[in-house]
């Protein structure tokens, strides 16, 4: 079974969401719970549990990737956490985008999990 945290990312962050949202996750966020921190730059935020307490990568991105193959839907993101520890990394992380980052309002960020919670 798992559990799974879903966005749509339909733009790319300014270089000052960027920063928000990285500053948020270092600041705040990392030290809630035991992470495995695989990627942190200019253009990814990659993380995920550690041990056993970890399932698939959270992988956002600062602009719109590329396609890894033909008609791939890249605007969708997803990220099955299982509920471990980190999930509730994941979510804050996603909330704090939506709420704080952007206008709540906007459109261009939308997000959803498996538990039925859903902001468009």
């Amino acid at each position: 079974m798992g559990y799974t945290n879903y966005w749509y990312q339909k733009r790319a962050f300014t270089d000052a969401e960027w920063s928000e949202i990285r500053d948020y996750f270092f600041s705040s966020m990392e030290v809630e719970v035991d992470l495995y921190i695989s990627e942190s730059n200019d253009e990814v935020l990659q993380f995920n549990g550690q041990g056993s307490r970890c399932c698939e990568d959270f992988i956002l991105y600062k602009n719109i990737r590329e396609p890894r193959y033909e008609d791939e839907n890249v605007i969708f993101n997803c990220c099955k956490t299982r509920q471990h520890p980190y999930d509730e990394v994941v979510w804050k992380l996603l909330r704090f985008i939506k709420f704080v980052v952007l206008d709540p309002k906007d459109k261009s960020f939308s997000i959803s999990n498996d538990n039925g919670d859903s902001y468009e």
